[in-house]
């Protein structure tokens, strides 16, 4: 099984469209397991921007995280549209074991 972590900013968009929405339809769609989103209080990337959402009077994006885990070929044939519209955040895949 592998897990993919995907990070982006909740205000990203695809299409004109929320990335992170689409990308959990996208997800659902294609018929994996399951997916969880997380929201951070706080993160930078590569520009190092320091994102501070929850600041008061600050319109910064929250840096989100969405999480998958799936067998290895389902992952595989998701993962190559989700690199095309992931363009400014980071994928991330490890294999994972069942307990």
């Amino acid at each position: 099984m592998l897990e993919v972590t995907i990070f982006l900013d909740s205000d990203d968009l695809h299409e004109g469209q929320n990335t992170l929405e689409y990308i959990m339809r996208y997800l659902m769609h294609h018929h994996i397991k399951g997916a969880s989103v997380f929201a951070a209080t706080m993160g930078f990337g590569a520009k190092h921007h320091l994102h501070l959402p929850k600041k008061i009077g600050n319109i910064d994006e929250q840096p989100v995280m969405v999480v998958f885990i799936d067998e290895e070929s389902q992952v595989h044939a998701v993962l190559p549209h989700l690199k095309e519209i992931v363009k400014e955040g980071l994928i991330v895949m490890k294999k994972v074991e069942k307990p």
